[in-house]
């Protein structure tokens, strides 16, 4: 039986952030767009530090809502508990 995971907003925003460095990348090495390569690298870190910042507000607001008593084992509450 699988069991379901938690949605990790992070990931999602790497995720997206590395495919518009790819996409760019294509784009400049099919001519299309002039990006020097110079920005190109410094997307990378950029893309990385964007999704470090999502998690640490994610891991505050969890943490929060943790202390609040807002996140229980999901009785009663419809939403199975899971953020």
């Amino acid at each position: 039986m699988s069991r379901r995971q938690r949605f990790d907003p992070a990931r999602l925003v790497l995720g997206l952030s590395l495919m518009g460095v790819a996409a760019v990348f294509l784009l400049r090495e099919a001519g299309e767009v002039a990006v020097p390569g110079t920005v190109l690298v410094g997307m990378l870190p950029a893309a990385l530090l964007l999704a470090g910042l999502v998690a640490a507000v994610d891991h505050l607001v969890r943490r929060d809502r943790r202390a609040r008593g807002e996140l229980g084992s999901g009785a009663g509450t419809g939403g199975g508990g899971r953020c």
